[in-house]
């Protein structure tokens, strides 16, 4: 080949090179970080109720409510250690035998495989909440939910919240239901009455 052609060839062959070495990288990089695992949830009755009681916030609590409330986007209902009490639509204190549930709901439920990747859902407009109260009648914690994005955050990094598989959040929504705790509980519904969703 003449040097020339070769010199005028260069550009077309550094980019050629450049291409394929990206596409190389690129394989190697998803084969390296694929993620693996299972989110679904298997059920084993691993914990006694005894022991699920022991857990926090659980051990720390005398009474649990759940309630709902309308979503703004400036705050909440829930505060640290406060509800905003004309914020709340519906409200039930849960007997032992909800504590259990939600309990055996919480600790009971696994990955069928563990992921070794973290699970993250960026939406989130909650209605929903677990309120945890000391024997004074003090709110001490709270796990705030959103059934809509299927994602909650709790009030404390100490809760502990068991493996965060697919169809737990799906079982705390039906417990909500069978307490007749209603609003926020449809995925379907995207806004409610009353609720604002700009800052301006």
């Amino acid at each position: 080949m003449p040097l020339s052609i070769f010199i005028k060839s260069m550009p077309i062959l550094f980019l050629a090179l450049l291409f394929f070495s990206q596409v190389v990288f690129a394989q190697k990089t998803n084969h390296v970080f694929e993620p693996k695992g299972n989110l679904d949830c298997f059920y084993k009755k691993i914990y006694s109720a005894s022991q699920r009681k022991e857990f926090y916030p659980f051990a720390e609590s005398d009474s649990i409510k759940l309630v709902s409330f309308r979503y703004h986007v400036n705050g909440i209902a829930i505060r640290k250690d406060s509800v905003i009490a004309d914020s709340i639509v519906e409200e039930k204190w849960l007997s032992k035998e909800d504590i259990w549930k939600l309990t055996d709901i919480l600790y009971n439920n696994f990955f069928k495989a563990r992921p070794n990747y973290g699970v993250t859902n960026q939406c989130f407009t909650p209605r929903n909440a677990i309120l945890f109260y000391n024997k004074l009648g003090k709110l001490v914690e709270s796990i705030v939910i959103c059934f809509h994005c299927e994602n909650y955050k709790a009030s404390s990094a100490e809760i502990k919240m068991g493996d965060n598989c697919t169809e737990k959040i799906e079982k705390i929504r039906k417990l909500f239901i069978s307490k007749d705790i209603i609003f926020g509980t449809d995925p379907k519904i995207l806004s409610y009455p009353g609720e604002t969703f700009r800052t301006d």
